[in-house]
Parts: structure tokens; C-alpha cells; sequence
């Protein structure tokens, strides 16, 4: 069997090829849903747009997996074994004194074009975040790479594991080095071997991205190669931003080493922290344990006595906990040997991706989507409900009109005339006050989350942190920071709440006096995402206790640490500003849905009342007609659940690799 062959066999293609399938079907019923609700016109046009930006956000999703731990813990032979064997090589270095030296993205290529795009080092001396640079093209340095001439391919690829001599100035510039009145005084003067007296040896790159025409990643995978644990603490986006949005971490140990003490310190403090993540712990490099000289059963037993170990270190279940031979299970993929791939411990790593983060991607989707399509659901068909029941008052009141005598048929045209002027009055007084709510507004909930005042407790915060000398006075400014940042988002949940009374208030006295429908209450979008800002600002605090913080308290890396949480601070600011614009439009969209529904209906029912006084025979041809307005709602509420139902069993369905 080919290698393109066996890679078909493969649980985790099997499962993203399935996830991706299911996506592509949600996607389409989302569209479908999208072009319904323009159809029926009952919701306003925000909610129609909602649903296309939903649509949008999940065919931009992907599985994003990390790969963490020390140096060569051989994360970088388990990628090549999991995902690229049918290479029949390996693709990224990992060989003998070769390992990445930076993190590495690796996505699918762009209209089927390879290629590898790098970050220099010198731009951690920019305030400017690795994603923004991602759109400056100017940025990087570009490669091409060659995938049908192997030798060529790996040369460029070589490019990951560079590194360059600096002066130690240079390096403590960039965040690289500790400053002077942190450093030891026998080590003030470093000597690196290669290099010489008063350098250091660092990465020559920041980031790196790889594009990929390959099965994996255009099935929907992103995976994130990491370099040591030290990154973790002199790459501050790192930490907040590529491994706190990765749905899998996966944590690479030692199969002899077990959980070190700088092991155990990251996994306490990030990689445990975030609730939508999964963790899978990886005991690699349990071939270093295999003695031919020994019975199997005994390996195996001390292989499963460090499992136990591990999982009880980690305060993990025993099952998050697999032993694997990176380099074996590749050995074993690229020879077909069906025996070393189970004995490595690959086979049972790929069943756990399949059956542990492919389920709860899908469930991730499912939740986010489900939210708002069964809101959708639930309000096009209240709705349509209000709009039968106002048919079949207004037919009962046609076949009592029947009924009475001609005479009485212009006295309520007049009334339905005063009624109406009377309406129209009241509408014209309450559009009048729309300006005093949009000033309600802007004073009480947006003020608060305008963007140039959290740029003022940015300036204010950024200023304090870098004057202090003591790692607990990092700490105590980051928790001031974000104790600011949250009293914003109290003073806005006020002003929400009085919006919404002072709106409510002067919708009721309409609501009474002409039986308007009840305003649906439109949930806050405040208040979920204070209690995401809080769970933030319980992160981001623990950065300060880091021991690469408490040796760098005046270094680039604390300035860098702080811009990157203030900055997804700010983001998370201004996104939640758009959400609250967002639901002021919505509650507005709303009212002046209602307000107008009424007035259609009862410029209908006038125009009605004045034909039958015409003739009093057009009573049956007006029964006849709400008969028939009557018989098409009930058919759109039918076509509504038709095609509803699809979708939000699609949401409800667990997830299955077989598609």
C-alpha cells in the first residue's frame, strides 16, 4: 500500500474529513436559513446578517492544535510521525542536533501554493503583535518551498532551526537576556562558545508560518510547533495569544525524565487554565525504555508505573496520559510495519485525537451556532403565531360585522380613522424621543467602553508597570489594570439597564393603549462578557509570578507582556462595544417593527371597513381574503420548521468519523 494510502487509513484524517463535511452542511443550512428569513421578512435585517457573519466565522474554522514542552522533547518528530509520514521522510527538522527554534504555524496552503514565511527576531523591538505583522507582507521573508525535490526541501526548511550571534545589549534589547541588575556577576559577561566573549547565541526568527497543499491541514488542522518552555515566558503572545486560542494542547514530557519541576510550573500555570481547551500528555521517547535484555512484560510495566506517576503529578486522568515513540511511530509509518507503529504508542495517540478533540470541536461549533439559530427559530415563529392570531381576531370580527346592520358600519370606520390618527401622533412623539435614547446611549453604555478611555488606563498602567522594581509590584499593577478595565464594564451594565428602562417605559404607554405585542427582552451583551474579563484577568495575573518575569522586571519582555494583554484587553473592549451597538440596534429594529406592523394592519383594516361600507357584499371577499393570509402563514410556519429542523439536528447530532 502506498503511502497516500495508508495516510487515508488514518483516524485523524477520517475524523477532520468528517468534521469538515459536517461543517460544510451547517455552513449551507446557515446560508439557507440567512436567505429564508429575507424571504419571510419578519426579522429585521441585523439578524439576517448575523447569521451570514456566523456562516462565514465557521468555514474559517479549523482544529488548532499546539504542541508544547522543553527542548528536545521531540514535539517536532511526533508532528512529523501524526500528520506528514506519508511523506516518507521527515518534513520538519528533527534530527540529530536540529530542532525548531521558534514556534511554527503550519496551515493549509493558499490556492494549493506552498511555502514557508519568516519573522525576523529584531521585530520583538516593535509594539506591534505578531498577528498584525501577519498582514504586512514586508515583514517576512519569504521561501518557496520545492516539495518534489526532497533534498532542497529539507535545506529550506533548515531555515527553523537557525540561530545568530548578538551581543548580550542586542539580546537584552529584545527581551533575549536578563538586565545587568538581575544577572549574576560571574556570568556579566557571557562567553558563547561559537561566538566569543560578550555574546549569546539566539533564534534568528520570531514566528514562522508554513503553507501546505497536504489532506490534514486542507481538511481543516492548524498546528502550532512550539520551542522550549523558556518561550513561554520571553514571547509573551505566545503564552495570551497562539496557545490560550488553541482547542488542544498537546503537553510532550520525557518517557525517563517524567514531569520535571519547570514542566510542572507551566502546566500549573497555563496550559490548565483555560476551560474549552482539551489536554492530552504525551510520555515520549518511551523507546529509550525498551532493554531487549528484559522481558516485555516488565517494560511494559514500567512504561504504565510512569503513566500512573505522571497523571497523578499532573492531576489528570490516567486516559489524558499516553505513551508514544515519536521517532519509532514514524519509523514504523514510513516502513508499513504494522507491529512497531501499536508497539510506539501512535496508534492509540491517533485513536485519542479522533475520538477526544475531533468530538469536542464539533461540540464547540454546535454550542455557538445553536445559540443563535434557535433564537432565530424561536422568534420568526412567535412572530408568525402573533400574525394567525391577529388573522383570526380580525376574521371574527368580519363575520360579526356581517352581521350587524349596515348603519353601524360608518361609525367604526371613524373610529378605526381616529384610532389611527390618534397612533400616528403618538408613533411621530415617540420618534421624537429616539434622540434622547440615542444620547442615553452614547452617555451611559458606549461612554464607558469608548476606546480612547481605555487608552488612557493603557498609557496610565503601561507607565506604572515599567517603573516597577519588584516582581509582586508587576503583579498588583496587572491586577489594578484589569480591576479598572472591569469597572468600565460595571459603569456600561448600568447604563444598559437604564437604556433599557427608559426605553421599555415609554414602549409601554404605547403598548397599553393600542394592545401592541410585549417587547422581547434582548439579552444584555455586557454581562457574559464581564465574567470572560474576569476569567482573563485571573490568567493574565498569574503572568507576573513567572520566573522569567521575576528576572527580567526591567527587560523588553515585561513591556511586551503588558502591550499584548493590553492590547486583547482593548480588542475584547471594542468588541464587546460593537455587541452593545449591536443590541441598542436590535431592540430599535424591533420597536419600529411592531410600531409598523400595527400601523399596516390598521391602515389595512380601515381600508377594509371603508370598501364594506361601499358594499357590505365585500365582507366575504375580505373573510375570504384573511382566509387566505391565514392559510400562507400556517404554510410559511410549516416551511419554517422544514428547513429548521435539518440544521439544529445537525447541532444536536454527536459527533461521528463515519461520513
Amino acid at each position: 500500500m502506498s503511502e497516500s494510502g495508508l495516510l487515508e487509513l488514518s483516524p485523524i484524517l477520517q475524523g477532520l474529513r468528517a468534521l469538515n463535511g459536517w461543517r460544510q452542511d451547517v455552513i449551507s443550512g446557515l446560508h439557507g436559513m440567512a436567505a429564508m428569513m429575507a424571504d419571510l421578512g419578519l426579522l429585521p435585517s441585523g439578524a439576517m446578517l448575523q447569521m451570514e457573519t456566523l456562516a462565514y466565522e465557521t468555514e474559517q474554522d479549523s482544529l488548532r492544535i499546539a504542541f508544547v514542552g522543553e527542548f528536545s522533547r521531540g514535539k517536532t518528530e511526533l508532528i512529523n510521525a501524526l500528520f506528514f509520514s506519508d511523506m516518507g521522510t521527515r518534513l520538519l527538522p528533527s534530527g540529530s542536533g536540529q530542532t525548531t527554534m521558534c514556534p511554527v504555524e503550519i496551515r493549509g496552503a493558499p490556492q494549493g501554493r506552498p511555502g514557508l514565511q519568516l519573522l525576523p527576531i529584531a521585530s520583538r523591538s516593535l509594539d506591534v503583535s505578531i498577528e498584525k505583522l501577519k498582514r504586512a507582507g514586508s515583514a517576512w521573508t519569504r521561501l518557496p518551498l520545492p516539495l518534489e525535490e526532497k533534498s532542497e526541501l529539507n535545506q529550506t526548511l533548515l531555515h527553523l532551526t537557525e540561530t545568530v550571534c548578538v551581543t548580550v545589549e542586542d539580546a537584552r534589547r529584545i527581551g533575549l537576556c536578563p538586565p545587568l541588575n538581575r544577572t549574576p556577576k560571574d556570568r556579566e559577561r557571557t562567553v558563547c562558545p561559537s561566538c566569543g566573549l560578550g555574546k549569546v547565541l539566539i533564534p534568528r526568527w520570531r514566528h514562522a508560518l508554513l503553507y501546505l497543499a497536504h489532506p490534514m491541514l486542507d481538511a481543516g488542522l492548524t498546528v502550532l510547533d512550539t520551542p522550549g518552555l523558556n518561550a513561554i515566558g520571553a514571547e509573551p503572545e505566545l503564552t495570551f495569544g497562539m496557545l490560550a486560542d488553541a482547542d488542544a494542547i498537546i503537553f510532550v514530557l520525557g518517557a525517563d525524565t517524567g514531569v520535571t519541576q519547570s514542566d510542572l510550573t507551566i502546566w500549573e500555570q497555563y496550559l490548565i487554565r483555560n476551560a474549552h481547551q482539551k489536554q492530552i500528555v504525551l510520555l515520549n521517547k518511551i523507546d529509550t525504555l525498551w532493554d531487549e535484555l528484559r522481558d516485555w512484560s516488565g517494560v511494559v510495566a514500567e512504561i504504565e508505573q510512569q503513566v500512573d506517576k505522571t497523571a497523578e503529578r499532573l492531576h489528570v486522568l490516567r486516559e489524558q496520559v499516553i505513551p508514544v515513540s515519536g521517532q519509532k511511530g514514524l519509523v514504523a509509518r514510513i516502513r508499513r510495519d504494522r507491529k512497531l507503529l501499536e508497539r510506539s504508542g501512535m496508534a492509540a495517540l491517533e485513536r485519542s485525537i479522533a475520538e477526544v478533540l475531533l468530538p469536542a470541536r464539533q461540540a464547540a461549533i454546535q454550542a455557538k451556532c445553536r445559540a443563535l439559530v434557535e433564537r432565530v427559530v424561536m422568534d420568526q415563529k412567535r412572530l408568525l403565531r402573533e400574525q394567525m392570531n391577529r388573522i383570526t381576531v380580525q376574521m371574527e370580527s368580519m363575520r360579526s360585522l356581517k352581521d350587524r346592520t349596515a348603519e353601524k358600519v360608518p361609525e367604526l370606520v371613524e373610529q378605526h380613522r381616529r384610532l389611527l390618527g390618534s397612533f400616528e401622533a403618538d408613533r411621530q412623539a415617540f420618534e421624537g424621543k429616539k434622540a434622547v435614547f440615542r444620547q442615553a446611549v452614547e452617555e451611559l453604555l458606549l461612554a464607558p467602553l469608548a476606546p480612547a478611555s481605555f487608552d488612557f488606563v493603557i498609557s496610565n498602567a503601561k507607565a506604572e508597570m515599567l517603573s516597577a522594581w519588584t516582581t509582586a509590584g508587576i503583579v498588583e499593577r496587572f491586577r489594578r489594570f484589569f480591576a479598572e478595565a472591569i469597572a468600565h464594564f460595571d459603569t456600561a451594565l448600568q447604563g444598559a439597564q437604564q437604556v433599557s428602562e427608559l426605553v421599555a417605559g415609554e414602549y409601554q404607554a404605547l403598548q397599553k393603549h393600542y394592545r401592541l405585542p410585549a417587547l422581547r427582552a434582548v439579552p444584555y451583551a455586557i454581562m457574559p462578557r464581564r465574567a470572560e474579563l474576569i476569567d482573563m484577568a485571573e490568567n493574565y495575573e498569574r503572568f507576573g509570578m513567572m520566573l522569567e518575569i521575576a528576572v527580567n522586571t526591567q527587560s523588553a519582555v515585561v513591556r511586551k507582556a503588558f502591550l499584548t494583554v493590553a492590547g486583547r484587553t482593548r480588542d475584547f473592549v471594542v468588541e464587546t462595544r460593537r455587541e452593545a451597538e449591536v443590541w441598542v440596534d436590535e431592540i430599535m429594529a424591533v420597536l419600529n417593527q411592531q410600531l409598523q406592523v400595527y400601523h399596516d394592519n390598521a391602515e389595512e383594516e380601515l381600508t377594509a371597513l371603508q370598501s364594506i361600507v361601499q358594499t357590505m357584499g365585500n365582507i366575504d371577499t375580505r373573510i375570504q381574503q384573511l382566509r387566505q393570509n391565514l392559510q400562507a402563514a400556517e404554510e410559511q410556519a410549516a416551511r419554517l420548521d422544514r428547513h429548521a429542523a435539518p440544521l439544529l439536528r445537525m447541532l444536536r447530532e454527536p459527533f461521528s468519523s463515519a461520513r
